[in-house]
């Protein structure tokens, strides 16, 4: 098809919405989420042209259908006109069109009519609705099989009397959606969406907001209205919390325009996010966009020229930031889930990343950062207090080293508690050259591989062996476990044996010494807790020890 195709011999009159049943399917399409169905019929309850007290959101599985979503309001309720001209708001919820993007009014967050197109990808939409003077209701069957067919749902609307003493409002009941979802939702996966995605979860402050209650397949609960994070988050922050308060403030015109972008950014950030309840499966991670009070999607906070939030300095995931700005609604894709590409979405991302250097830039930020050295010197300090009260307990046990020559014994280490406890007994004994071998030199040690490499002779009758190869472990288990090839490391030294040892260790005549027989080769073991002139005592064994030969050489 070329340029030329599009002229025609003379004027013609050409309905741009001629295929609206097309573009109504990619409408829909264009959904990210499998939840933005509530959140665009809950902001047609929530709006305050609507006056709704209570809304009521229940979900559950249908038999037949599977998934249903019903939105149910005791506001204005809908008037039915039937007309193309003066649509009510029954009319232009059931219709094709894009409210108010299409030129019609519309409520305070009904900018492009998505709530409707999102109830007919389903197999059926009932609406009740009672005005005051007139009820309706309202059957779509099979909406999306319809669509796929190309054709248009048909709505059939019956005007029923209103029952004695009905207060107003509206119910929205929609089977089906999605139609190709299998698993049923969660009480947690929809309260999460509700109150990070929707008006449930509105940013600001509103005068008599309504009450919101969730049903979950049986479970109910009566959901707190606002963001949860901003409305709970703390008057005066904790040390590795900051909280944007007061708010950053940003108004420009667009350059060469009188198009203006007033943007708010507030919210905190911390090195807590389990306090706070952060994770980005809750929807409340990184910064939010949020449009006349309804959040709406995550925006790229490296894209806007975060060096240090977005990156580690602690990185979104433990980010809590707002951006409240009404007047890029415009500039919002049909499905309210990203941007579109154009010149005002550039000049917003400017002013983000303004205020997101005014963060950057505080003192309270800098100080922000040097608090994980702090915590850790901290730590650091405490581990060392919690080691030296626990080498001060009386129960506390110590290897210590006496031969017959001696007059007293010579105190090593704590009792092993790990592998490298083990080593330093190791050297203290190789240094004292009270090892039970012939020969024990170490020549070097390595945290991978093997561990020792050795100069070693068992007894005066046995080989010398020269550069051999040695595992140290605290307590002899299972040596295949490490995955070490036995052949290469045929000898492991370590402190005692594990009770319980998944290789059938054998015991041998000399005590320290036991082995294991494999097809490949024999694996020595050799323990120093069961080497000569090697015990454990507590500093009050030591000193009863001492006063019962005081006692003894007296009688």
């Amino acid at each position: 098809m070329t340029l030329g195709d599009f002229i025609t011999p003379k004027p013609e009159h050409v309905d741009p919405f001629m295929h609206e049943v097309g573009v109504m399917k990619q409408l829909i399409l264009e959904r990210t989420h499998q939840l933005e169905l509530l959140r665009e019929l809950i902001s047609n309850s929530g709006a305050v042209e609507v006056r709704s007290k209570n809304i009521w959101i229940t979900y559950f599985v249908h038999p037949q259908y599977g998934h249903v979503f019903e939105v149910r309001d005791d506001g204005c309720g809908m008037n039915f006109t039937n007309s193309s001209e003066f649509p009510g708001r029954l009319d232009r919820f059931l219709g094709l069109g894009l409210s108010a993007v299409a030129g019609l009014d519309a409520d305070e967050f009904a900018w492009k009519g998505i709530g409707s197109k999102l109830s007919y990808h389903s197999r059926r939409v009932e609406v009740e609705t009672f005005n005051g003077n007139k009820a309706y209701q309202t059957v779509v069957n099979e909406p999306w099989k319809t669509i796929e067919t190309k054709q248009k749902p048909r709505p059939v609307v019956t005007e029923i009397p209103a029952p004695w003493g009905a207060m107003t409002g509206t119910k929205v009941i929609v089977f089906g959606h999605p139609p190709y979802r299998k698993a049923p939702f969660k009480f947690e996966e929809i309260y999460d969406y509700l109150v990070h995605r929707t008006f449930v979860g509105f940013t600001r402050l509103r005068e008599n907001p309504p009450k919101v209650f969730l049903n979950v397949q049986g479970r109910e609960e009566s959901l707190d209205f606002g963001f949860p994070e901003i409305r709970t988050k703390p008057d005066e922050p904790p040390e590795g919390t900051v909280i944007v308060d007061p708010p950053i403030q940003i108004s420009k015109n667009l350059p060469g325009t009188n198009r203006s972008i007033q943007l708010r950014l507030n919210g905190f950030y911390t090195w807590d996010e389990r306090n706070y309840n952060l994770a980005d499966v809750h929807y409340n991670t990184g910064m939010i966009l949020s449009v006349k009070g309804i959040p709406y999607f995550t925006l790229d906070m490296r894209e806007l020229g975060s060096g240090q939030l977005a990156v580690a300095n602690p990185g979104p995931s433990k980010c809590c930031l707002i951006v409240e700005c009404d007047s890029i609604q415009s500039e919002m894709n049909i499905s309210r889930s990203s941007l579109v590409d154009s010149e005002m979405s550039e000049h917003f991302k400017r002013l983000v990343g303004e205020a997101i250097k005014q963060v950057e830039d505080s003192d309270r930020h800098r100080a922000f950062r040097l608090v994980p050295k702090k915590r850790k010197d901290k730590e650091g300090a405490s581990g060392l207090l919690k080691r030296k009260q626990a080498l001060e307990r009386s129960e506390q046990g110590w290897v210590y080293y006496q031969s017959k020559d001696m007059d007293k014994p010579i105190r090593l280490l704590r009792q092993p508690e790990n592998e490298t406890d083990t080593l330093a007994i190791l050297w203290k004994l190789e240094a004292l050259n009270a090892l039970p071998f012939s020969n024990f030199e170490t020549l070097s040690y390595s945290g991978t591989g093997a561990d020792l490499v050795v100069h070693f002779q068992e007894d005066e009758s046995s080989n010398p062996e020269r550069f051999t190869t040695m595992e140290v472990e605290y307590r002899f288990f299972n040596y295949k476990q490490h995955g070490h090839l036995i052949t290469q490391f045929p000898t492991v030294i370590c402190w005692d044996i594990n009770p319980k040892p998944k290789l059938s260790v054998g015991q041998t005549a000399k005590p320290f010494k036991y082995i294991v027989q494999l097809k490949e080769t024999t694996l020595r073991i050799y323990a120093l807790s069961r080497m000569p002139n090697i015990f454990v005592a507590t500093e009050e064994d030591m000193k009863r020890n001492k006063a019962n030969e005081a006692w003894g050489s007296n009688l």
